[in-house]
């Protein structure tokens, strides 16, 4: 093959990897933006409330906010599932290993959601948090 045909070729396929990973890139800031943010915040200010370091009042936690911790603590795990198969195409290295670190310590903090453990749903509160920004400053865009 002719030098400037294999060229236009390999150009074609870079820019064709870069509009996929652009495409990548904007749906995965879309789904931190309408779901991973969201469940975070409530998961972090559940386990804030729950935390028995807190005093007293953290045991008179309503049962509404156990249950809004679970769930989000379930959104969360299910996006770290995701991303740990691939959803957005970096399965590897330290993504595959935070995204791993997602998916189980959400998972703990459903669990301890789901039995009412304020010293449980803390620490897993703050372990994810310490996930999520490990997971930040190597991979999210700084504006």
């Amino acid at each position: 093959m002719p030098r400037a045909p294999r060229l236009a070729a390999l150009i074609l396929a870079l820019s064709a990897g870069a509009a996929t990973a652009a495409v990548h890139n904007a749906a995965l800031k879309a789904e931190m933006k309408q779901i991973v943010d969201p469940a975070s915040n409530t998961l972090f200010a559940a386990g804030g409330d729950v935390d028995p370091a807190n005093g007293p009042d953290a045991a008179k936690v309503p049962a509404a906010r156990w249950t809004e911790a679970a769930v989000a603590a379930g959104k969360l795990k299910a996006e770290g599932q995701a991303l740990v198969a691939g959803k957005y195409g970096k399965p590897e290295g330290t993504w595959q290993a935070e995204s791993e670190k997602m998916a189980a310590i959400a998972a703990a903090a459903e669990n301890a959601a789901r039995a009412h453990d304020g010293a449980g749903l803390s620490k897993a509160a703050n372990d994810l948090s310490d996930v999520c920004s490990a997971c930040h400053g190597k991979y999210k865009e700084q504006s």
